[in-house]
């Protein structure tokens, strides 16, 4: 009923029920008011979502470079991966703005991407200093008490309560701290492609007892801050370490590489049948098989289903191996590696098959690493196809590896090639492998590198005419060399992409 309404009703009532409907309508006009003022005393407003102004990651290990502009960030205890002096802490720095002056309750949320989950505890400290810089370890803003603990690193979004560090507007650093799981964990950083997974700070507030002069934010804050003068370091946490690894690990840090040769799927001639971005957060099972507790005797390794071995982080697959006993076939040894296949999955009868990569091989630290990229033949019988293997050691490391193989007795033919300049271990590159009935080309980023043909192999049509998948593996030991006492681990294999087109 309408207010005119209600004073045309009000004559024709009595006395007493005259009476009733002005109480009913007194409190519901009371009800009204005291609704419509509830936001000025006490409500809650939307959530305040801060992107992170800067991040590095602080390390006490010098060849970790520039980390201000990786899109990772990583943590690890202060023995790390081997490294007694290899601590990372990851350090975020967020500019609070649009608390209005009568905010209470305050309450923020630091929340970080892990592409993994692990049994590690890591905590949030406040800190003072900026998170702007290489992250050279003296740059180490000092760290207060920790806010709050994570005693398990899940995959995907990791939450901590720093409400502690948040009282009103203006710039806030926290730091991670990784007390156990010796080796890195890696989060995105707001360097990030994918804009989803990047650090982000939450603020939620309830508004107090007088109106606000402005209204609150609703915009994001700017992706750059002024860097601010940087306290000398006076504390450093001494975790305890809870494993035994090999000897140090690689300590250079490689962001997702940017393609430089043929970045696009679309190959004139060609069209794309099949690939693998590794995009998601984990090995995609519909388009791979990993291979598990298997020991084979042309190796010195377990091939393992180990998250510890096979990773995607960043929209890069990782392939790992490790210095470290493991029983698998009813044998022990001393390594473990990872083995990835598409049988039962996919298989193509030509093709043109390419693989984005970065070898973990160096002149004096890979001597018995060997990843490779090929392709075997779904009846298991003759034929080979090696797009590209990449041996380690001071006489390997600098060639890439063309072969095909008829058989294991060994019929086969291969080549090595020499890179111009720099060598496979130095950054990522394309590897690509164009098979076609009677000629099969490869090419190094771009550039052809070799050809067989009908005329230089008696038994191509033999051996190439039928369904081949695809092989994906990191190798340690076997003809080539075993690993000795200066080979590093952990070693990663790192594979941007692979791709398979057709005619």
């Amino acid at each position: 009923m309408s207010r005119h309404g209600i004073h045309r009703a009000l004559p024709a009532i009595t006395g007493r029920r005259k009476a009733v409907v002005l109480s009913v309508l007194s409190v519901t006009a009371v009800g009204g008011i005291v609704a419509t003022m509830m936001p000025l005393i006490a409500a809650e407003v939307p959530p305040i979502v801060l992107s992170a102004v800067a991040d590095t990651t602080a390390t006490q290990v010098p060849q970790d470079g520039d980390n201000g502009v990786k899109t990772t960030l990583a943590s690890c205890p202060q023995l790390c991966d081997g490294n007694r002096v290899g601590q990372r802490d990851a350090v975020l720095e967020f500019q609070v703005r649009g608390l209005p002056a009568d905010a209470v309750k305050v309450k923020a949320s630091l929340r970080v991407y892990a592409w993994q989950q692990f049994t590690s505890r890591v905590r949030a400290h406040a800190a003072e200093g900026t998170a702007v810089g290489t992250g050279a370890w003296h740059e180490r803003p000092v760290l207060g008490p920790a806010l709050a603990t994570v005693d398990r690193v899940a995959q995907g979004y990791n939450e901590w309560d720093v409400s502690g560090a948040v009282s009103g507007n203006g710039q806030v650093t926290f730091a991670l701290t990784q007390e156990n799981w010796n080796t890195r964990i890696y989060w995105a950083s707001r360097e990030n492609t994918k804009a989803t997974i990047r650090p982000s700070l939450v603020v939620t507030y309830q508004r107090g007892g007088r109106p606000p002069t402005r209204p609150p934010a609703t915009t994001a804050p700017p992706t750059t801050a002024a860097p601010k003068p940087t306290p000398t370091r006076t504390v450093a946490p001494s975790p305890s370490p809870t494993r035994t690894v090999g000897p140090p690990a690689p300590t250079t840090a490689a962001p997702r590489p940017t393609p430089t040769v043929r970045p696009g799927t679309d190959v004139p001639g060609w069209r794309l049948v099949w690939s693998d971005e590794f995009t998601g957060p984990t090995v995609d099972l519909k388009r791979w098989n990993l291979r598990d507790n298997e020991g084979r005797d042309i190796d010195k390794g377990c091939n393992v289903d180990d998250a510890d071995n096979t990773f995607v982080a960043d929209g890069v697959l990782t392939l790992r191996a490790q210095r470290e006993t493991a029983v698998c076939s009813s044998q022990t040894r001393q390594y473990t590696q990872s083995y990835l296949d598409t049988i039962g999955k996919a298989s193509f009868t030509y093709g043109r098959f390419e693989m984005r990569a970065k070898s973990p091989n160096g002149p004096t630290d890979s001597k018995g690493l060997w990843p490779a990229f090929w392709l075997r033949p779904d009846d298991g019988g003759k034929g080979e196809i090696d797009v590209v293997e990449l041996p380690g050691g001071s006489s390997l490391h600098g060639a890439a590896t063309q072969a095909i193989f008829y058989d294991y007795t060994p019929v086969k033919q291969d080549q090595r090639w020499d890179f111009p300049t720099g060598y496979p271990g130095d950054g990522f590159h394309t590897y690509t492998t164009e098979w076609e009935p009677g000629v099969i080309r490869w090419y190094i980023d771009g550039r052809q590198v070799w050809q067989r043909d009908r005329s230089t192999t008696p038994w191509f049509d033999e051996a190439f005419n039928k369904p081949f998948n695809l092989r994906l593996n990191f190798q340690v030991g076997g003809w080539l060399g075993d690993p000795d006492a200066a080979t590093r681990f952990p070693a990663d294999f790192r594979v941007d992409y692979v791709r398979v087109w057709q005619r």
